[in-house]
């Protein structure tokens, strides 16, 4: 089995909590589901992998983020924190 890590941040459910995290992670549809035709199929790639944290961070703005520009947040404030 492959690690299952956060697509914006990195974040391991099993790293951080151990077995109990082992195969966690939540699923963020890229395209929002309220924008799918109807009776549309969700495909692998159409979906992000994603922490409970970065989950809520990219539904927060309407539209929504999109996982680059999440990504390019995150690391402009782990620059922040780090002095750089």
């Amino acid at each position: 089995h492959g690690q299952m890590s956060c697509d914006v941040c990195g974040f391991n459910f099993r790293e951080r909590y151990g077995d109990i995290g082992k195969d966690f992670i939540e699923a963020h549809h890229i395209i929002p589901v309220s924008e799918l035709e109807p009776y549309s199929k969700t495909r692998v790639e159409d979906i992000a992998f994603v922490c409970s944290n970065c989950h809520k961070m990219l539904h927060k703005t309407n539209p929504c983020l999109t996982i680059d520009s999440l990504k390019k947040r995150v690391k402009s404030m782990d620059g922040k924190r780090n002095g750089t």
